[in-house]
């Protein structure tokens, strides 16, 4: 619900629109059919995002993006002057409308001051006066995926969910550098093979590393399909240790690939299997299948989180989790150790079987 009755058309005062969404690289991914819907519904508008600097990468080349701002928090917007700065910033663009789908006081304030006149954002938070529609839902208790709320942002535009575009863009330098990534480990073109991607950045539960260094085996000892794993360079220590409990060789790429040459991995391959993270979305939007792993927390619940209207691709512990596991401290909590290699892989097989 919003509390300024009256949608906008196209015509009043939607020429300029800033879509703010300043967190992880999994959340960018799940808001990216907001730009597409935006681009639809003003074709002729100028659209803008605000992101944080390392998930700029990924909506770089996006087809219904016109502008990308970097929010610099550890940067030039560090701080009271730095918080000025982007104001400045903000405000030089000249924007008719600001939607905050990942709010904040700070990036609240700084719409409000940069003088944005339809700022678009949530109901239940101390600082929602500071817009002026409103949408009151409560993310972490609706049962409802990440996607959809974010298009419950867009409704005082008169935008509906008719139809979810990803539409990310992946360069054909990114492809022929993982090809070539690829080939100078053995692997041609036309092998088969499924990603495996054991960290999670700290946003959930993982599944034990022994796991995945199982599951690899199997995978390639029963499918046919050689397997790659990925990670970011703080995740490589992690890969370390899987590849030394492995008995056959996996091929690495972990803290190797840039944002886009990860795409296009995804892309390419069969597979992916992976904990509740970015990748699992970025490879969703390159239509590739995927295998998540999930906490049954309801703060990581894969109603919200899971492969976008997925669920037979989502695996969880068998019985309910311990009230006092904390996800963000404890990434190898007891639920997830209940998750059977066996069970994954007869998922792996049966998605296998179907794509």
């Amino acid at each position: 619900m919003n509390t300024a009755s009256a949608n906008l058309s196209p015509q009043e005062g939607a020429r300029r629109i800033l879509v703010v969404r300043t967190d992880r690289l999994g959340d960018v991914v799940l808001s990216t059919p907001v730009f597409s819907a935006l681009r639809r519904r003003f074709p002729l508008g100028c659209l803008a995002v605000l992101l944080r600097p390392y998930t700029v990468e990924l909506v770089e080349g996006h087809p219904d993006v016109d502008l990308i701002l970097s929010d610099d928090r550890d940067g030039k917007h560090r701080s009271l002057k730095g918080l000025i700065r982007l104001i400045r910033e903000i405000r030089r663009h000249g924007f008719d409308i600001a939607i905050l789908l990942h709010p904040t006081f700070r990036l609240a304030l700084a719409c409000r001051l940069a003088r944005i006149p339809v700022r678009i954002g949530t109901g239940y938070r101390g600082y929602s006066l500071l817009f002026n529609r409103r949408i009151y839902q409560h993310r972490k208790s609706s049962g409802r995926h990440e996607l959809d709320l974010n298009f419950d942002l867009l409704q005082p535009l008169g935008i509906s969910q008719e139809m979810i575009s990803f539409s990310l863009s992946v360069p054909a330098s990114a492809m022929e550098k993982t090809r070539s990534m690829l080939a100078e480990m053995g692997l041609s073109a036309s092998d088969p093979f499924v990603v495996l991607h054991p960290g999670s950045g700290g946003s959930a539960s993982d599944w034990p590393v022994h796991g995945f260094a199982a599951l690899a085996d199997m995978i390639q000892e029963k499918s046919g399909c050689a397997v790659v794993v990925t990670g970011n360079k703080r995740e490589m220590q992690l890969v370390d240790i899987m590849a030394a409990m492995v008995k056959n060789p996996i091929i690495r790429l972990d803290g190797r690939l840039q944002i886009k040459e990860l795409l296009a991995l995804l892309k390419q391959a069969r597979l992916l299997v992976a904990n509740s993270t970015g990748p699992l979305h970025m490879a969703v939007a390159m239509g590739t299948a995927v295998v998540g792993l999930y906490c049954p927390l309801p703060a990581c619940s894969p109603r919200r989180w899971g492969p976008y209207h997925q669920p037979d691709a989502v695996i969880l512990p068998p019985s309910p989790c311990n009230t006092t596991c904390d996800s963000r401290k404890n990434h190898n909590s007891p639920c997830m150790e209940a998750i059977r290699v066996e069970d994954v892989y007869h998922k792996v097989k049966e998605t296998l079987s179907g794509t």
